[in-house]
């Protein structure tokens, strides 16, 4: 296909300097904090920090109330999977070692593993999931609900659940979850209401139905910080960890038990996020800040846009890849009420995609994103799931502007009149 019928497919509309294009970035006062991991999704991430960049797309279908598992290299319709109570919110995690779904919903939790085989409701959580913490490759999920109990599962290589159990938020020394989530080790790292950070070893936790902490961290680590709402252990440095609280970015540093670094926020907050190295977006007046861990600092990315004439974006999505240099983000200029931490599919209209080379701070791409899809973003491509009856998808290569595309693979779930 050639590159106008590509461009008008997907709305390819580049330019050479952000400022050019214009962007503002919305205060993000109406996000959710306060979760264990990463929030829920319908279409489970593409990029995992210990397994990298996934070539298995797993989606909840709106259209048909199905789970579908696409092969995004051979561009074919892999399986799919009915789903207890289709119709209310569905969301799925993917491990692609083991070729294995998580179901998660108001009702239940289900298990596909790699034979096609469900373990339905293998623990039981009342409240809704907002939030997992994942580590495929060591075969953990946790899941928060929002009545804040904590579930806990441990998959093997064939997608079976071979431990579980379901925590409550009290800790230790009578104080509860603030925030939290697993490190590339398999530690839960957990903040507390009272400022502390305690190390808990998931496992250990399942055999023993109650909370157990990691060999050498018996005792909570004292931080000195108030309200802490997110916390991101940093993908190759598992004994260090980002903690957002009140009025600081810090650096926490699990062995030595200290605050290594911070960094005073005096800016909105406008996103945190944890793809692929943890950052929290900030801004002020003409100043966009991109605060990160690198050498045990934290460090500041300054952006200048000029701001004068342009609409406010507000930001969905955000991504930075220290080892690529490159931040990417999705804005919208949607006006919303609220949005979901880190969901592009938040707005389905008026999505752009921009690219920067986080060293330079030269913009490398920019594009707009297509309306009304469900979307997936990894480090090379885009895949983008359309809201049509029979099926259709298609996969953008972001450097080349390669496309690929997937149709009529509802067809066999759609009920003959």
């Amino acid at each position: 296909m050639d590159s106008k019928k590509l461009f008008a497919l997907f709305g390819f509309i580049y330019c050479s300097v952000l400022v050019g294009c214009g962007v503002q970035f919305g205060s993000g006062a109406d996000d959710r904090e306060n979760f264990i991991g990463n929030l829920t999704k319908d279409v489970a991430a593409l990029t995992t920090p210990d397994e990298g960049q996934a070539q298995n797309l797993v989606l909840f279908d709106k259209q048909v109330r199905r789970i579908h598992q696409f092969d995004l290299t051979a561009m074919k319709h892999v399986r799919s999977f009915g789903v207890r109570n289709p119709e209310i919110p569905h969301y799925v995690l993917y491990g692609n070692a083991g070729n294995y779904i998580v179901d998660l919903s108001e009702k239940g939790i289900s298990v596909f593993n790699r034979y096609d085989q469900v373990n339905h409701n293998p623990i039981k959580l009342l409240g809704k999931p907002i939030s997992a913490a994942f580590l495929p490759s060591k075969g953990l999920v946790i899941v928060y609900d929002d009545l804040a109990s904590v579930g806990m599962l441990k998959v093997d290589s064939n997608g079976d659940v071979v431990k579980k159990w379901v925590g409550g938020a009290k800790i230790a020394n009578g104080n509860t979850i603030a925030a939290g989530d697993l490190n590339s080790g398999g530690q839960l790292i957990l903040a507390l209401s009272d400022g502390s950070v305690v190390v808990a070893d998931p496992e250990a936790s399942m055999d023993a139905k109650d909370w157990k902490m990691a060999p050498g961290h018996t005792t909570p680590t004292v931080t000195g910080l108030s309200n802490i709402t997110w916390l991101a252990p940093l993908p190759k440095t598992p004994s260090q960890v980002m903690i957002r609280s009140t009025e600081k970015i810090s650096l926490l540093d699990l062995t030595s038990q200290t605050l290594v670094s911070s960094y005073s926020i005096v800016d909105t907050v406008s996103k945190m996020s944890k793809f692929n190295d943890p950052h929290v977006v900030m801004k002020s007046g003409n100043q966009v800040k991109v605060a990160y861990a690198e050498s045990s600092q934290i460090k500041i990315m300054t952006f200048y846009i000029n701001t004068d004439k342009l609409e406010v974006n507000y930001l969905l999505s955000t991504n930075l890849d220290l080892t690529k240099k490159t931040w990417s983000f999705v804005d919208t200029t949607q006006t919303l009420d609220y949005w979901f931490f880190n969901d592009l599919d938040a707005a389905k209209k008026d999505r752009r995609f921009v690219r920067y080379d986080f060293n330079q701070v030269l913009t490398t791409q920019k594009f707009n994103v297509a309306d009304e899809a469900q979307v997936e973003i990894a480090d090379d491509f885009i895949f983008a799931l359309f809201p049509r009856a029979l099926g259709y998808a298609v996969r953008y290569d972001i450097n080349t502007e390669r496309q690929s595309e997937l149709a009529r693979f509802n067809l066999k779930y759609i009920p003959a009149d």
